[in-house]
């Protein structure tokens, strides 16, 4: 309030100073006015009259004082001079009204605060805390102050009375003993996990593992080492490279087959195994290709309905097969497929059917066995797993060559009591095995080479699970 009222008298002050003396220097009103408040209000006009000045001071240069340009620039500078008064004065007059109304409300405040008691005595308690609050706080102050200066000032009272002597004598630990006890440890320790491994090692490594846990008396043809390099999508490897270790491994099988069974006439080889991923595809596929190459006419019959994988092998549609086949949906001959082996066909499985087992045990699988004596030398069974389903029991026993496939660091021990029974309970004969996936590299089986390729049932928990095996089983 006090500053309005200032700033109004300081314009009474100009607006008087400016109506005595008519004739007041342009230059002067300038000066009086700049560095205030209102400076801002009145900026146009004493911006323009200052513009007015500078163009008269060059025109005295080259003309007189009494010359038209200068008497133009005169007019027009008082012209300015009185807008400017002008403004001044409605500036002034406002400045007056708002101290009229501050001095209004400020009375207004003080009837305001001598009528109302509640009030006062409400500012006496504030300031009371307030005046306790700020005692207690520079309490407090100096309290934190002779803290710092007395944790500043203390002096512990120790004294050294002498400096240690350093002899230069090892005193510990025992290094000597320290090595012979962390070798002990070590030794111990490598012996109970060697203990533990072979104690928890529940996998057929060798051909003496089936032998040393089956009671029956089983004949074993072949191993199947491992392959070096990737296996083709086909699966079949013996026409890749005929004069590899791995095709030499199928002859062989190939050469004890005739020492099973040397009569005239159709063969059926019938291949199972316990679980998926132990490679009975696989070795189901290479034996009908060993055999294809000794001129002999071979079919191959993918009784897996459950779990196809033949037309996979050879990169072919499954829309008919032994499915439609056994329900009579589709003649044989539109079944049967041609391979790239001259003497080598096969029927796929067909649209997956929801009673295989059934359709497996039918006469009408008996009767296609009989028509397919009359046009091949072998027949070639590639069953379902046995330790998950029992459909290839039955294809087993009419089988002249059943084969039971193992698979090296895979097949478990127990599972060479599927094998027991059916020797010994299913009756079949003639029952030979064959051990798939060995790492001849750390065996004492003679051989030198080895393969793996990407093959597996992925049954899981059960035999309609998904194909999670054929991802991760990639060396079988």
């Amino acid at each position: 309030m006090l500053k309005v009222e200032l700033d109004e008298k300081i314009l009474a002050e100009l607006q008087q100073n400016i109506s005595k003396n008519k004739s007041i220097d342009t230059y002067q009103l300038i000066s009086m006015i700049s560095g205030t408040e209102y400076e801002s209000a009145i900026k146009e006009y004493t911006q323009s009259i200052q513009k007015l000045l500078l163009e008269k001071e060059d025109l005295l240069y080259m003309v007189t004082p009494n010359s038209e340009n200068i008497k133009q620039i005169n007019f027009n500078i008082e012209t300015q001079k009185k807008l400017l008064i002008e403004t001044i004065n409605a500036v002034r007059l406002r400045y007056k009204s708002q101290y009229s109304s501050l001095t209004q409300k400020y009375s207004e405040y003080q009837n305001k605060s001598v009528n109302n008691p509640e009030e006062d005595l409400e500012h006496s308690r504030l300031m009371r805390l307030f005046s306790i609050s700020e005692k207690y706080y520079t309490m407090l102050l100096e309290k934190k102050t002779e803290f710092s200066i007395n944790k500043a000032g203390f002096v512990s009272e120790n004294v050294i009375l002498e400096e240690a002597v350093n002899s230069g004598a090892w005193v510990s630990p025992n290094k000597k003993m320290t090595i012979i006890i962390a070798v002990l440890v070590a030794l111990i320790l490598s012996l109970l996990l060697v203990l533990t491994r072979y104690f928890l090692h529940d996998k057929i490594t060798s051909v003496n593992d089936v032998v040393n846990n089956i009671d029956a008396s089983v004949s074993v043809l072949g191993i199947v080492p491992n392959y070096e390099s990737d296996v083709p999508v086909s699966q079949l490897v013996v026409d890749k490279n005929p004069k590899s270790q791995i095709a030499e491994a199928f002859r062989s099988i190939r050469s004890n087959l005739n020492f099973i069974s040397n009569t005239e006439g159709a063969k059926i080889i019938a291949v199972t195994s316990s679980i998926s991923g132990e490679g009975k595809t696989f070795v189901c596929l290479n034996i009908a290709g060993i055999l294809a190459y000794t001129g002999k006419k071979v079919i191959l019959l993918d009784l897996d309905m459950r779990k196809p994988k033949i037309h996979k092998g050879f990169g072919v549609s499954n829309d008919v097969g032994m499915s439609t086949i056994l329900t009579d949906m589709t003649p044989v001959k539109d079944c049967i497929n041609k391979s790239h082996f001259p003497n080598l066909d096969y029927i796929t499985a067909g649209p997956i059917p929801p009673n295989p087992s059934e359709l497996i045990i039918s006469n009408r699988l008996n009767t296609l066995i009989e028509e397919l004596k009359l046009s091949y030398d072998y027949i070639v069974f590639d069953n379902p797993p046995i330790g998950l389903v029992t459909d290839g029991i039955t294809t087993i026993q009419k089988a002249d060559f059943p084969i039971y496939v193992f698979r090296a660091d895979y097949s478990k021990k127990a599972f060479v009591q599927i094998l027991d029974k059916l020797i010994n309970e299913a009756s079949i004969k003639n029952l030979s095995m064959i051990l798939n996936g060995v790492d001849t590299t750390r065996s004492n089986y003679g051989y030198k080479y080895g393969y793996g390729y990407g093959y597996g049932y992925g049954y899981g928990n059960g035999y309609y699970s998904d194909d999670k095996a054929e991802k991760k089983d990639r060396y079988i």
